[in-house]
């Protein structure tokens, strides 16, 4: 008889324990679906507090892990949605102004505005502007391309020493005619790596075009070395350098130094090299000293043969 008391004693705690438990996990369950129904209304903010570490709260650990990657999204989103506003806006201005004028030159000329003695040099500053109009948009369309992931390299083993040196061969007449003075050292050996040639060519020459846009140089020089299993290739000018708070700024989209350097550009050249080196697993960099000139540093990892 005694025997089936404590029975009935230990089968009443047991289901007393049993209804607690059930009792807390029910709570825990009103808890978390009042958390999701804030978060199905866009309070992504709202997280599970998490008390013990039972089988319910591992559940709302991994809903909350959720929560945080997908806050992150939304703020990347959000800030990418942001850039791409500032980018549309500025473009539009960049358009739009030499848009403007070039139809002012052609409309003065159609509407007889302009004397006879003055009519070639507006048909010549129409024709600049429309090239430079052309220049921009070609550049913009490449920007939009490489961001879109449309470009499809074509990686392959190159001499990057033979590659470089063809290159700047095609600049040197550039160079003389502008009056620079130059330096080029380019070692006679192979050094191989992995590299798309086009995009190879692109990057350098926007490099070399900013400096012609940009340093008011005088000299440039390139050298290009092996060492530590890296190919460098350094670009340097002995121009107006950058100021070291436009220095970290450089390669982003759009952006333009303010001080003391020209004012042409679209703010895309330096951005389209760098991310046609980092699609070749390519690195750049820039060092500048105001008033003695700034150097561009290229690198790729060589392949050991």
């Amino acid at each position: 008889m005694k025997l089936f008391y404590v029975v009935l004693v230990i089968l009443l705690f047991y289901n007393l324990g049993l209804t607690l438990y059930v009792f807390k996990i029910n709570r825990r369950l009103k808890e978390f679906n009042q958390i999701l129904l804030e978060i199905e209304k866009g309070q992504s903010k709202q997280k599970f507090l998490l008390k013990k570490n039972n089988r319910i709260d591992q559940v709302g650990f991994r809903v909350n892990s959720i929560l945080y990657k997908y806050e992150k999204r939304i703020e990347e989103s959000n800030i990418e949605l942001e850039a791409n506003k500032q980018l549309m806006t500025s473009l539009s201005h960049d358009v739009r102004t030499p848009m403007t004028t070039l139809i002012g030159y052609l409309d003065a000329l159609d509407l007889k505005l302009v004397s006879s003695d003055k009519e070639e040099q507006y048909l010549r500053l129409a024709k600049e502007k429309a090239y430079d109009l052309k220049k921009y948009i070609e550049v913009l369309f490449e920007w939009f391309r490489i961001n879109s992931d449309e470009e499809q390299l074509e990686i392959k083993a190159v001499d990057i020493t033979e590659e470089t040196r063809r290159i700047f061969l095609d600049w040197i007449p550039i160079i003389e005619e502008h009056r620079i003075g130059y330096n080029i050292e380019i070692p006679e050996k192979a050094i191989i790596v992995e590299i798309d040639e086009d995009c190879y060519m692109r990057a350098i020459n926007s490099i070399v075009q900013n400096i012609f846009t940009h340093s008011k140089a005088a000299n440039i020089s390139i050298t290009a070395s092996e060492g530590n299993g890296k190919f460098r290739l350094e670009i340097g000018d002995d121009g107006i350098g950058i100021a070291k708070e436009d220095l970290n700024y450089i390669f982003e989209r759009l952006y333009r130094c303010n001080k003391g350097r020209s004012g042409k550009g679209n703010g895309l050249g330096l951005n389209i090299s760098k991310l046609l080196l980092e699609k070749m697993g390519g690195t750049i960099s820039a060092f500048s000293e105001p008033g003695k000139g700034t150097v561009f540093c290229i690198e790729f990892s060589v392949i050991q043969r």
